[in-house]
């Protein structure tokens, strides 16, 4: 997987303003005495309250209009007055956490994020390892909470959705190596009568491809209910939720490039020189001798003179299963779902009055559901060749998130975080729809015999008995229809798989 670029995020302090306080005002106390209004000033005092002194007495006034809270509290000993000359403080502005989950009300935001990511699964008996190594997404994302009070209690309701697309090209490998190869068929040695008289051996196919992957996409949503708040640990509050979460995404391969080789008899390579023996395994790709009257034989491995005796009889050979092979349209399609329920955690830090940080855990259940199509394989039915299923809490999702958070205004705030997410199946059920009409025809075309579209089939049979007691092919075919009911080979537990994928995020959150 392609690694990330190291971010490095500046972070802007933001400068709360200063409160506006009141100025008292100042008087003139002299002896002048306005025209308009002959008040003393013990009555002037009076109605502007204060203290005034009297006979050698100090009192306290109450401004005309009787007693409030202030002046009232003015005449209580050991109590601060309060008057209306005192300083207001400005309102505050409201904090990153306001802006983003608390509170009652709604919450909306949206973001966009870059993620690389991994798909791989295996199949344990058939020998094959499908991956996509290096995938790219961009991806868009949309998500609105409701959060209101139940008694003590606040509830939250939220829902999200995701649309991503493949950012440039990666590449996909279809191994069927690693694991030693698949089976093809089964060599053996039989009497005039049809008798198998000596198993020599099994046939084995091996295939590596390259192919480049564009094109794709991914959905995504989910649904869930939290309760807020419902505990904390120092300044951390944590908030669990339950909920439903869908995850779907499309890869398709193009330009295939690959080399097969079907196996038949196989060594462990010895040192000429030193007869020293290695633990390296050589196979001989294998050789297919037919004779004029389609009789087929195999030669596994030298004589005693270290040669490869030719069947005599042969008028022709072939060599199965071992070629080179360029696949320029769509080689592989596949849709993959992952969906079920989760458990999550929420965790929340202020750290001052405008910027936060946050958490998340989450583990899911899904079901998984893999369907492919592979439009170049002939013996596959299209456009469904292969499905993948386990049910709900079969397979297991962990996702990971850290966020910043930070208020740009009373309403809004700019997030900033990263994203994991690992899905994963172990023993899930695969199933491999054959194309009857390929196999059939195949049977019929041994069983009538004769030259077909440029082909020789043989001499002919005069029932399917005989056709199957005397031909391996038509046996084998005989054999798989029977294993495959409706031409469905079913698998149980065959399928390993998982999906990873690591992202960075820049997003807005609203709150109303």
């Amino acid at each position: 997987m392609n690694k990330l670029p190291k971010f490095l995020i500046g972070c802007s302090i933001f400068a709360l303003m200063p409160a506006v306080a009141g100025a008292a005002g100042t008087y003139y106390t002299g002896n002048y005495q306005s025209p308009q209004q002959r008040y003393s000033n013990q009555s002037y005092a009076a109605q502007r309250g204060g203290t005034y002194t009297q006979n050698g007495v100090t009192y306290n006034r109450v401004p005309q209009g009787g007693y409030n809270n202030a002046s009232y509290a003015s005449t209580r000993p050991g109590t601060a007055a309060r008057t209306s000359n005192a300083p207001q403080q400005k309102a505050q502005p409201t904090t990153a956490r306001n802006a983003s989950s608390g509170g009652n009300g709604f919450t909306v935001g949206g973001g966009i994020s870059h993620e690389a990511a991994m798909w791989k699964f295996e199949m344990k008996d058939s020998g094959s390892v499908l991956r996509y190594d290096d995938v790219s997404w961009n991806v868009l994302d949309l998500h609105g909470a409701y959060a209101f009070d139940v008694g003590s209690m606040k509830l939250k309701v939220d829902a999200g959705f995701k649309y991503g697309m493949q950012a440039g090209e990666s590449s996909m490998t279809d191994d069927d190596i690693t694991n030693g190869g698949y089976f093809v068929t089964q060599w053996v040695e039989t009497d005039s009568d049809g008798n198998i008289t000596n198993v020599i051996g099994d046939q084995m196919g091996h295939a590596l491809s390259i192919g480049t992957s564009d094109g794709g996409k991914m959905y995504g949503f989910n649904v869930g209910f939290g309760l807020v708040d419902a505990f904390s640990l120092g300044k951390v509050k944590f908030t669990p939720s339950v909920g439903y979460r869908y995850m779907k995404y499309e890869l398709e391969t193009k330009k295939n490039y690959g080399l097969a080789v079907d196996t038949s008899y196989c060594v462990q390579v010895k040192d000429l020189i030193t007869g020293v023996q290695s633990d390296e395994i050589q196979c001989d790709p294998i050789v297919i001798f037919v004779d004029d009257a389609g009789n087929q034989s195999v030669i596994w491995g030298p004589n005693e003179s270290g040669k490869y005796p030719i069947p005599s009889g042969s008028a022709s050979y072939e060599t199965a299963g071992t070629y080179a092979y360029y696949q320029p349209g769509t080689s592989h399609s596949y849709e993959v779902e992952w969906s079920g329920p989760y458990i999550a955690m929420d965790m929340e830090y202020d750290i001052n009055q405008n910027n936060m940080v946050s958490g998340r855990v989450e583990l899911g259940f899904p079901g998984y559901t893999a369907t492919g199509d592979q439009p170049y394989r002939f013996d596959w039915a299209h456009p469904k060749s292969v499905e993948d299923k386990a049910g709900m809490f079969s397979a297991m999702h962990l996702g990971l998130g850290a966020n910043w958070t930070t208020a740009l205004t009373d309403m809004l705030s700019l997030s900033l975080g990263v994203t994991y997410d690992y899905y994963t199946v172990s023993d899930a059920d695969a199933t491999t729809y054959l194309n009857e009409n390929y196999y059939m025809t195949t049977f019929n075309n041994y069983l009538n015999g004769g030259e077909i579209n440029g082909v020789y089939w043989g001499p002919g049979y005069a029932s399917e008995e005989e056709l199957i007691a005397n031909n391996q092919v038509a046996a084998n075919i005989d054999q798989l229809r029977k294993e495959c009911p409706g031409w469905q080979c079913k698998s149980n537990g065959e399928i390993e798989s998982f999906y990873k994928a690591l992202g960075v995020r820049l997003g807005l959150v609203a709150k109303f």
